[in-house]
């Protein structure tokens, strides 16, 4: 006869006797003491030999003792033989769905424990308040995580601030979110008095036009179209007609504007920004339809990219003077000639007046615009400087390759200008900007046309680089105006020696910025910049400076732009931007 006995490792005594128990008992006892191969033979043995409930037992502690050895799926199937013996018990349902979530199939766990809610009877065993409470549990866990609401929570006030710092798009989407949201996005009319559609990818329905001005209250006052969106004749001229308070509209992007545009704006009331990018052609036919429309209102007209034919420059003497306007951009690359004179009969009262690629004569008299305050005539093929008006705060006359005279006048001289009359027309006390970049006016010019603002410490940009003129025979001081008030100065393109670059810079003791991009400089004039008090440097193609040199003003806390033309032509900035002074 056989003795079921467990020896410690000397051997020398029994430390537990097995004798005279029954394989589930002992399969318990190895269970505890964690020698589960030992207890999985021992209840197998009891399955074997059961039946009724004892086998329901031995079944649920193999699964158990499987789950241990991490042979999930014997644990499994053992669970499942549980159900199928006694469905009406939960014992079963409970180690199924157990294992279950072991496997990570929590899904499958969770309609094991509702099948086993369906199946067990209120009271019918002790575990059925254990099989629903694992239920919930599970059910919580596998429901989504709540979040709060930030609307719910946010006063009105600050919803609608968050909410306008959205791009349209994102407030369409946010529309979706839920009921509430949708609620506060369409009570608030001036989140969508606004319709900005430069960030479209396709076409804009008649219908989401309609739904967006209807969110407004029909109360849209400023508007940025995009050609991608596919605004023609009809979606124009239902939002120009529909939102009487419309007052700026701009047109962006690839492609040609014209009647989709100028049959809409005889319907605008209160238009008073109109703007057409740079991506964007409109002829100047349009353009003079474009202003007549709103000629009773319209205060600021920019035309960024005009076509125009030789026959049609004789047309702006019959275009209609327009005395509210007060800012007008004309740009084209066409090169025909557009008198200012003819100008200043459809504009009397301009403040600012920029005109770029047009062919502009110098002979001409700009004195009658008493309130200009702001002149670029930029790449205008300029050969002398006009007659301007003493009220000047910016002046503009850059990228004119054949501007190499200048006329001054003094108030004490009696010579007079071009229209016959003694003139002030260089004397500019209240300039803040002047900029002859890429022109061949020497510097005795750029001296007479800042003396009365350097006087008056108004003088704040200056831009004197890439001209075509040759001083470097003469002290500097001589040369060059000195001011306390620059506070910007560029001297791009400069062919000149590095000595004499720090001697210019040293006439503006104040200066904050520079630009000295494709000169000769080196290291030594980074240092001396630094040393100066300067806290902006642009060194764009300036092949003498070493890194060393750049870490050295950034050290400083010198905010520097560096890089160089890649082989596409543009420039790849070391700060990740490109920088202009204009």
């Amino acid at each position: 006869m056989s003795t079921n006995k467990i020896y410690t490792n000397d051997m020398s005594r029994p430390e537990i006797d097995e004798e005279g128990m029954g394989p589930a008992e002992r399969g318990r006892g190895r269970y505890q003491r964690k020698d589960y191969t030992g207890a999985l033979e021992a209840f197998t043995t009891a399955v074997n030999m059961s039946t009724g409930h004892l086998l329901l037992t031995a079944l649920d502690h193999r699964a158990a003792t499987y789950e241990k050895l991490e042979q999930l799926q014997p644990a499994l199937r053992d669970a499942k033989q549980m159900i199928d013996l006694m469905p009406e018990l939960s014992k079963g349902y409970l180690r199924c769905a157990k294992i279950l979530q072991l496997k990570r199939e929590q899904d499958l766990a969770l309609k094991i424990y509702e099948r086993g809610l369906r199946k067990v009877k209120i009271g019918a065993d002790n575990d059925r308040t254990k099989l629903e409470a694992m239920f919930r549990k599970l059910q919580e866990k596998q429901a989504p995580r709540k979040s709060l609401d930030p609307l719910e929570y946010l006063p009105l006030e600050l919803a609608e601030m968050v909410c306008q710092n959205l791009e349209i798009r994102d407030r369409v989407i946010c529309l979706a979110v839920n009921s509430s949201w949708k609620r506060l996005l369409e009570s608030s009319h001036k989140l969508w008095t606004t319709l900005d559609m430069t960030s479209t990818r396709r076409k804009v329905s008649l219908h989401s036009l309609k739904k967006h001005l209807r969110r407004s209250n029909y109360t849209v006052d400023r508007a940025m179209i995009s050609l991608k969106a596919g605004f023609d004749s009809v979606k124009m001229q239902y939002l120009i007609r529909t939102c009487k308070s419309l007052r700026h509209l701009e047109i962006h992007g690839q492609g040609i504007v014209g009647d989709s545009l100028t049959s809409a704006l005889p319907l605008a009331r209160n238009l008073e920004t109109i703007l057409v990018s740079k991506n964007t052609k409109i002829s100047l036919v349009s353009v003079e339809q474009a202003l007549k429309a709103v000629h009773t209102t319209i205060a600021d007209a920019s035309f960024l990219n005009v076509l125009c034919r030789p026959n049609e420059m004789a047309r702006l003497k019959q275009w209609p003077m327009i005395q509210s306007l007060k800012t007008l951009n004309l740009r084209s690359s066409s090169c025909e000639a557009l008198d200012t004179l003819d100008v200043y009969a459809i504009a009397p009262n301009l403040t600012s007046l920029l005109i770029s690629g047009w062919t502009v004569p110098g002979n001409r008299s700009m004195t009658k615009w008493q309130e200009l305050s702001h002149l670029q005539l930029n790449g205008t093929r300029l050969s002398q400087m006009p007659l301007l008006p003493p009220t000047l705060k910016h002046l503009d006359v850059s990228n004119n390759y054949n501007f190499d005279s200048l006329i001054y006048y003094d108030q004490q001289s009696d010579e007079v200008g071009l229209d016959g009359t003694k003139s002030q027309s260089h004397t500019f006390p209240l300039l803040e900007t002047f900029n002859c970049s890429s022109t061949q006016i020497n510097s005795q010019a750029i001296k007479a046309i800042t003396k009365h603002s350097i006087e008056a410490g108004n003088l704040k940009k200056l831009w004197i680089g890439n001209r075509l003129v040759d001083d470097s025979n003469k002290p500097v001081e001589d040369v060059y105006p000195s001011s306390d008030s620059v506070e910007e100065l560029s001297l791009a393109k400069t062919q000149i020696k590095e000595k004499r670059i720090i001697q210019i810079v040293g006439l503006y003791p104040n200066l904050r910025k520079l630009d000295v991009s494709g000169t000769k400089i080196t290291g030594v004039a980074i240092k001396i910049f630094a040393s100066m008090g300067i806290k902006c440097l642009i060194l764009i193609e300036c092949a003498e400076i070493g890194s060393d040199a750049i870490e050295y003003a950034r050290s400083k806390d010198i905010e520097v732009h560096f890089g160089f033309p890649s082989r596409s032509g543009r420039i790849a900035f070391s700060t990740g931007f490109a920088v202009s002074f204009m």
